[in-house]
């Protein structure tokens, strides 16, 4: 699965570094012609890259042709574009309808924690920027990658009010376990990607139907958040066609699950999260960026590995 993701993800701080300054100094429309000779450099250069696409446009029901495939490279452009300037405070929570937000300060007050499922879907970078510069949520955002602490920096640099961390987490001990327990008693909220094997860990998945086909997820974040006994939400920002959106759906409400019931409701837990994920990826089919072999479609056929 080693593809552009990975390859984009390892330059990435110096990178976002970068097109903050010049998002800072010159504005979007400065930034804008620089983000976008990235993507159509490797929309030229990639082929296996344009035929992922087309097979998950087909999947979502959407155009595949070449055109739709060019329009899905350019729908992340300026998801990226969002993306700096949330940060940057150019995008205010005005400016995003989101219906979840009143739940989450609920919570809060009441000193209870969520953890929040999302996707590589739209922005949901975006969607916690905006929320997080009302200066009033906590945020924590689980990652499997070394450059945390230069993340953080750099989005201190962004803005004063950013109230979002980066957790660096490999495997999950008794220590990461209560550490993230303690930010959920305190009323913040944990933030896991949901749809994306980490580089570091891919033989541990469930594979489950999704768009028409078998697809691998993590086992982390669906087991995490049963363990942490915690409301579960599936959590979504993107640009729509009426606009900014953030959509935050409740998954599982936190109960407690003897260990013999686990993976039962783990399975469960990742059905929910499949069936709101295909909703979104079938309403707004570009917004959806995993711009590798999701399906496996270039490899040969092997039984799935599962972890118990």
């Amino acid at each position: 699965m080693s593809n552009w993701h990975q390859e984009r993800e390892r330059g990435s701080a110096l990178g976002m570094r970068l097109l903050f300054w010049v998002y800072r100094h010159g504005g979007r429309y400065l930034v804008q012609p620089v983000v976008y000779l990235v993507v159509l450099y490797f929309f030229l250069t990639r082929a296996a890259t344009r035929r992922y696409s087309r097979d998950y446009l087909q999947r979502a029901g959407a155009t595949s042709n070449t055109w739709q495939v060019w329009r899905h490279h350019l729908s992340f452009a300026a998801a990226l574009l969002d993306r700096l300037g949330a940060w940057m405070g150019r995008i205010q929570r005005s400016d995003v309808a989101f219906t979840g937000h009143k739940q989450l300060l609920q919570l809060q007050e009441q000193n209870k924690g969520a953890v929040l499922l999302g996707a590589h879907f739209g922005n949901l970078e975006m969607c916690r920027a905006v929320v997080e510069n009302e200066g009033i949520l906590k945020l924590n955002v689980i990652l499997h990658t070394a450059n945390t602490e230069k993340f953080n920096r750099l989005l201190d640099s962004a803005s004063d009010q950013v109230q979002m961390r980066l957790i660096q987490v490999g495997d999950i001990t008794p220590a990461t376990a209560m550490l993230l327990q303690q930010k959920l008693n305190d009323g913040e909220f944990l933030i896991l990607l949901a749809d994306r094997l980490p580089p570091e860990n891919q033989k541990r998945f469930f594979s489950e139907n999704f768009l028409g086909g078998k697809a691998q997820f993590p086992v982390g974040p669906f087991w995490l958040a049963l363990m942490l006994e915690a409301p579960v939400y599936f959590l979504a920002g993107y640009r729509s066609r009426a606009g900014y959106r953030a959509e935050m759906t409740p998954l599982y409400d936190g109960q407690k699950v003897p260990r013999r019931e686990r993976e039962q409701t783990c399975r469960r837990l990742l059905g929910n999260y499949i069936t709101q994920l295909e909703r979104l990826c079938r309403a707004e089919p570009l917004q959806w960026f995993n711009f590798y072999d999701y399906w496996g479609i270039d490899k040969p056929q092997r039984k799935n590995r599962q972890e118990r």
